[in-house]
């Protein structure tokens, strides 16, 4: 990912599994996430963002008080604010069929 400005990379971090799934990603989706992370730094509660609290489900594998942000109608991102650090962890991004999966949702 491109860098960030410095006042993201302060209130957020990735994890592995975040960069390789993000590696994985095509390159026009690779920039609409930097634009949306550009975003979410100046207003992580923009409408855009559709940015919401996942239900903790059986089947789910997502962290628990973790939140789903929208890239595009197609792609999700998933962070939990972990509070050790005071940062945003950034640990999954994939399409919403992937999405679904992940939180348990099919």
């Amino acid at each position: 990912m491109a860098k960030l400005p410095s006042t993201f990379r302060a209130a957020n971090r990735t994890t592995r599994q975040y960069r390789e799934l993000y590696a994985r990603l095509p390159r026009h989706i690779q920039e609409l996430t930097r634009v949306a992370c550009l975003l979410f730094d100046q207003d992580p509660d923009h409408p855009s963002l559709r940015r919401h609290l996942l239900d903790d489900r059986k089947k789910a594998k997502h962290h628990p008080d973790s939140f789903s942000v929208s890239i595009t109608i197609q792609y999700r991102a998933i962070y939990f604010f972990d509070e050790q650090t005071e940062q945003n962890v950034w640990y999954w991004i994939g399409t919403h069929a992937q999405y679904d999966k992940f939180t348990g949702k099919r």
